[in-house]
């Protein structure tokens, strides 16, 4: 599955549904569409399989994953957020709970020390843009989840090339905008590392308008969802290309 926020009005449809439904929002308003992008994802999902978010950063994702139900949430990140931690404490307070409602880990999303074949779903939302070695990614997502385990990555995104070689380093990270050739070799990378596309449309769809302006850069959000493949698929199937949408 491949998904593109099309334009300002889709993103207020996302926070209407969000906000209908009691559930937390995100404090930039266009990622509440990766959350329901996700959420549409999980739906049928029981609310006790083991998720984790691979740069959890200051927890919105996790928020949101409890507001849904789920229980068993993991994140990891090179820098565990002092708001996240405290927001732990202040749970059990309320809660009056022994355990944390999540189990968070310091580490990179590339080569963490977390036991092989232990995951359902892996979540990185906005993350892989800075400076994330993709090959490396896939590969270690691909270990952490268990059979037929699903992975969706949400990342900045415009057909064509945007340069930011001189915009300002995001969380002292590099920043970078994928392009349409650059989703397609992500996709690639997935399908060495063992991954197929969901079910759902398997092309790049185009770009209509430029609802997120960052840094100066007009640029979307596209959305992918990835289900770890059978060994025998892994071992017998070349990966084939991806469709894309003409470049606009």
């Amino acid at each position: 599955m491949i998904a593109v926020l099309k334009d300002w009005r889709e993103v207020g449809d996302c926070i209407n549904t969000l906000e209908l439904d009691g559930l937390p929002m995100h404090s930039t308003p266009q990622k509440n569409w990766d959350h329901a992008v996700i959420r549409k994802i999980l739906a049928p999902m029981d609310r006790g399989v083991p998720i984790i978010d691979l740069g959890c950063g200051r927890g919105y994702t996790l928020k949101f994953l409890r507001a849904l139900g789920f229980t068993n949430l993991w994140g990891i990140d090179l820098a565990l957020d002092w708001g996240l931690l405290a927001h732990q404490t202040r749970v059990m307070l309320r809660e009056r709970r022994l355990s944390p409602p999540y189990h968070l880990k310091r580490g990179s999303i590339c080569a963490s020390t977390l036991p092989s074949n232990t995951f359902a779903v892996a979540l990185s939302v906005s993350t892989i843009e800075h400076g994330v070695d993709l090959d490396a990614f896939m590969t270690e997502a691909c270990r952490l989840l268990d059979d037929r385990g699903v992975l969706i990555l949400t990342t900045d995104y415009w057909s064509q090339k945007l340069d930011t070689a001189d915009a300002a380093r995001a969380f002292g990270l590099p920043w970078k905008i994928f392009d349409q050739d650059e989703v397609q070799a992500l996709v690639e990378s997935a399908r060495r590392a063992g991954f197929e596309l969901l079910d759902g449309p398997d092309s790049i769809p185009p770009c209509e308008t430029a609802p997120v302006v960052w840094q100066n850069r007009r640029y979307t959000f596209i959305a992918l969802a990835f289900r770890k493949a059978p060994r025998r698929a892994v071992t017998q199937t070349a990966p084939g290309p991806v469709a894309a949408a003409p470049r606009g």
